[in-house]
């Protein structure tokens, strides 16, 4: 789950700060009232909830794809080593009975397929980091989509306890369980995503059936 932790990282605090701002309420008259404080941790929201876990499984399948191709440039270098040392062995077994210049063709033979080698190694090098650019970005992507879909719950959570100020919980030294507001958002954000996934299902149109094919009519029976 490093990946998720990682997602958790790039955002935490930031829609709870945001969330905070537009749900707390108005500062009463005479100023009397003390502030309700609580605290949320955004980490165990993208590790814990629905939503950050189908985030961080999008995370891990562009992972294992990176990995995959990594692998197989990997086994297709191993293919070109075993290649290069089978002609270096050839030419020192063969050395001694091949003339001058069919042993400068095998040296000429060697040292293409160790340039073809680099340059394999370079282009997958870049190959790789190039997808790994695009997995950066795409982490990105679903940063911000994550910040946008769980800031009305946080919003919510908010305005239904009376929350005046919401902190991260990275930024307290001590926090009470009474003042911990994580478990309701998770509540309320799975909740969203059951209803609309349920939603979703039911717009989808039935199945048509076949059609049941006519049945043939008798042939007519031969006239006397």
């Amino acid at each position: 789950m490093r990946h998720a932790v990682f997602f958790a990282a790039l955002f935490a605090g930031a829609a709870a700060a945001a969330a905070a701002q537009e749900a707390a309420p108005e500062k009463p008259q005479g100023g009397d009232r003390l502030a309700r404080i609580a605290v949320i941790d955004m980490g165990r929201i993208s590790t814990d909830s629905l939503m950050g876990k189908g985030y961080a499984a999008q995370l891990e399948a562009l992972k294992n794809e990176i990995d995959s191709e990594g692998t197989k440039k990997q086994n297709e270098l191993q293919k070109l080593d075993q290649q290069i040392k089978a002609l270096q062995e050839e030419l020192e077994k063969q050395a001694s009975v091949l003339s001058p210049e069919a042993v400068e063709k095998k040296s000429q033979e060697i040292k293409k397929k160790q340039r073809d080698r680099q340059a394999f190694v370079e282009d997958g090098q870049a190959e790789l980091e190039r997808m790994r650019e695009r997995a950066r970005q795409q982490a990105q992507v679903f940063n911000n989509e994550f910040q946008q879909k769980i800031r009305p719950h946080i919003e919510a959570v908010a305005k239904d306890k009376g929350i005046d100020i919401l902190l991260d919980s990275q930024v307290a030294l001590t926090v009470s369980r009474a003042f911990d507001v994580t478990q309701d958002v998770i509540v309320k954000a799975d909740d969203a995503e059951r209803s609309g996934k349920a939603a979703v299902g039911a717009a989808k149109p039935p199945a048509e059936k076949p059609a049941a094919a006519a049945k043939p009519s008798p042939a007519p029976s031969p006239q006397p």
